[in-house]
């Protein structure tokens, strides 16, 4: 059983990909029937009382912060490694470095190996009904320190995000470990499965954010990724102060005092650079070819796997079927690759990924339906990108909503219960596209190209 959270990219990722790699249709989160079950009832009410009840439900999850008192790298890479069980044989490529949702799961597919997470997030009892971030600290500031500590392969990241995990912080708190070394069940599935001549492919985001340093190896994280800067977290603004009042949070400004705060790959998109040089160093001792993707933002690789996803149909002769835009933990790679559509991978419901989807509309191919999954995040956000914004991006297109509810946007427990379903249904009479594989060195020209331009596409 993993330990990890459910709507963790690791999992999420690893998942996704065995799924892929074995043909067979993608699941969605990993939730026990009777949470299905009462999350589909909960759907049938107004937006307004999922908001309600499944953040209350939060309240009952979490783990015990000694149930990971022990934890160590090794046993970070069996529950991931354990996806991979059914998996046999040899691949072309094995993947690692920045999970980067749908754009590393995609990216995997392409290329036809798996992916191997760098970062693992847990999610712990114990959060700040009222946003104090020295409540929320203290939960876990123990058990991030111990680990820290006894584990040199690893560093420990707390992170707090009352706004955008809002509807999670109140009663939960989280904690991220990142590899800074490759665990030896890593080491060990690599030799054993990476074919002969085969290439280790390193994706490489170069996502920033600010923190604070609690220790040797051991960070506080306050906000993350969207259209709110970290600057505006720790200091506040006029929207954030109308939202903490609406949201009945204490304050618009999350500064913690005593502690230096410094600037280091962002907790959730951005990859550690120890743990890259351990990744080359391993491939130097043991004559393996390391393909190192490097770029600067998330929505980067989002756009490296569109890229990706177009060459691999040109070089099968084929056209695309039509384009994927799917968000956050809600990613189906196995439905793009299979069915021969453009994937497109936003971060998050917020205003920076609808700028981002508005970018890449004149990339899509004409004519062809776009099938877009809303993300359901149960928290009405400053930065939150409303219905109609989405709905204005896409206008003009052949465009069919996959995900959640515009009656239920943002708050739909049905797109939580069973999100894949409603896409599945849709592409069921997409003739299957031919199992294919994109060379590393075509991804390496295709990411050269993404570097040489001046803004991303």
């Amino acid at each position: 059983m993993s330990l990890e959270s459910p709507e963790s990219s690791s999992p999420l990722i690893t998942r996704a990909v065995a799924a892929g790699l074995q043909g067979r249709a993608y699941p969605g989160y990993a939730l026990p029937g009777w949470q299905r079950l009462a999350l589909k009832l909960l759907g049938l009410f107004p937006q307004g009382a999922g908001r309600r009840v499944v953040s209350g439900f939060q309240a009952l999850g979490g783990l015990e912060p000694a149930v990971l008192w022990d934890l160590d790298a090794e046993q970070l890479a069996a529950q991931r490694l354990a996806d991979y069980h059914a998996l046999e044989g040899q691949f072309p490529v094995i993947l690692t470095g920045a999970g980067l949702g749908g754009a590393s799961a995609y990216l995997s597919l392409a290329l036809g190996g798996p992916f191997l997470p760098q970062a693992f997030v847990f999610t712990l009892k114990g959060g700040s009904p009222q946003g104090s971030l020295p409540q929320y600290l203290a939960h876990s500031r123990e058990l991030a320190s111990r680990l820290a500590q006894a584990n040199p392969q690893f560093l420990a990241l707390q992170h707090f995000d009352p706004v955008h995990d809002g509807w999670l912080t109140r009663h939960v708190n989280h904690l991220r470990l990142k590899l800074l070394d490759l665990p030896r069940a890593y080491q060990a599935f690599i030799q054993q499965h990476l074919a002969p001549g085969g290439r280790l492919v390193y994706l490489d985001c170069g996502a920033t954010w600010l923190r604070y340093r609690l220790g040797e190896r051991h960070y506080l994280q306050v906000g993350g990724w969207g259209d709110i800067p970290a600057q505006e977290f720790l200091n506040g603004s006029p929207r954030l102060e109308a939202y903490c009042a609406q949201a009945g949070l204490a304050s618009g400004g999350w500064k913690l005092s005593g502690a230096p705060l410094e600037p280091g790959p962002e907790s959730e998109w951005g990859a550690e650079p120890r743990f890259a040089l351990a990744v080359h160093s391993f491939c130097q001792q043991h004559n393996y070819h390391l393909v190192h993707i490097s770029l600067p933002q998330p929505h980067d690789f989002s756009s490296l796997a569109f890229l990706a996803a177009g060459r691999l149909l040109e070089l099968q002769a084929r056209q695309p079927a039509g384009v994927l835009v799917q968000t956050f933990s809600h990613f189906d790679a196995g439905a793009a690759y299979q069915c021969g559509l453009l994937p497109l991978w936003l971060v998050y419901n917020t205003l920076d990924s609808l700028r981002y989807l508005t970018a890449m509309r004149k990339h899509f191919p004409q004519g062809l339906p776009v099938y877009f999954a809303a993300l359901p995040t149960f928290s009405l956000t400053p930065d939150m990108a409303p219905w109609e914004a989405w709905a204005q991006a896409l206008r003009g297109l052949d465009w069919r909503p996959v995900g959640a509810r515009p009656s239920h946007y943002p708050a739909d427990a049905w797109a939580v219960a069973d999100w894949p379903e409603p896409l599945h249904r849709q592409l069921v009479s997409l003739p299957p596209a031919q199992p294919a594989h994109l060379p590393p060195e075509e991804l390496t020209q295709l990411a050269t190209r993404l570097n040489s331009m001046e803004h991303s596409l």
